[in-house]
Formats: structure tokens, C-alpha cells, sequence
């Protein structure tokens, strides 16, 4: 799973222009969990539109939908299916805000770390990277 890491890692390249999606845990937990619903949605389903919904324009590029599906089979294969998750915190990092969250995992006794990378522009909240490791 370190290569999905490795994939979408790619994808965290800095904006021209962008800013962190909040400073408070209370506002990024608001912001970033509904961001990750729809993720963690969008691989139970395999719907690929739901999993891309907030993901900016290179994010998209780096993951098309016939990666979307590979990764989707080997989080399956690797962890089973999602069961819970607990928030951990954010992290700023020039523009972006870094959110973790601690998931358990059906097929496996460990921990999964899920980390959500966003950014705002425009208005809009995008995400900049995502890893599960």
C-alpha cells in the first residue's frame, strides 16, 4: 500500500495561489470529515465520481478511474473493509492542511493511518493528496 502512498503523493503539488482550510480542529474537523466520507463512500461503492468529488485538477489526473479501481482492489485486499475511524488532528504546511485519522479495518488487527491533504482556492476545498498507510 505504500506504492498507493507513493502514487498520490505525486499529486501534492503546491497551487499558485491557496490557503490552509482552517486553524482550529473544530473547523478543519468540520471541513475535512465530510471530505473523507465521501472518499471512504466512494471506494465501498467503487463510484469513482464520488471519490473524485473534491479532488483538485492533478489529484484527478494522477488518479484516473482505472487506478481508482487497482488501489480500491488492493485496499480491499490489504485492510478489508473500513469499519471506523478517530480524528488524530491537522498539521499546516505552508498552503495545505495535512488531516490524520486513525481507521480500523475489517482484515486487519493494525491501525491504518488515513492522511488527507487539502487545500482552499477559489473558495472551494480540494484535495491535494490522500494516503493510507
Amino acid at each position: 500500500l505504500l506504492l498507493i502512498a507513493a502514487l498520490l503523493g505525486t499529486a501534492c503539488i503546491m497551487p499558485t495561489y491557496a490557503e490552509v482550510i482552517g486553524n482550529t480542529d473544530a473547523e478543519v474537523r468540520t471541513i475535512a470529515a465530510p471530505i473523507l466520507d465521501n472518499i471512504l463512500e466512494g471506494i465501498k461503492t467503487g463510484d469513482y465520481a464520488k471519490y473524485v468529488k473534491h479532488f483538485d485538477d492533478t489529484m484527478k489526473d494522477a488518479l484516473p478511474k482505472t487506478k481508482f479501481l487497482m488501489s480500491n482492489l488492493q485496499i480491499r485486499h490489504f485492510f478489508g473493509q473500513y469499519v471506523s475511524r478517530q480524528y488524530l488532528g491537522f498539521l499546516t504546511k505552508g498552503q495545505m492542511t495535512l488531516v490524520l485519522w486513525k481507521a480500523r479495518y475489517d482484515k486487519t488487527e493494525d491501525d491504518v493511518l488515513i492522511k488527507l491533504t487539502l487545500s482552499k482556492r477559489d473558495g472551494k476545498n480540494w484535495v491535494t493528496g490522500l494516503f493510507f498507510q
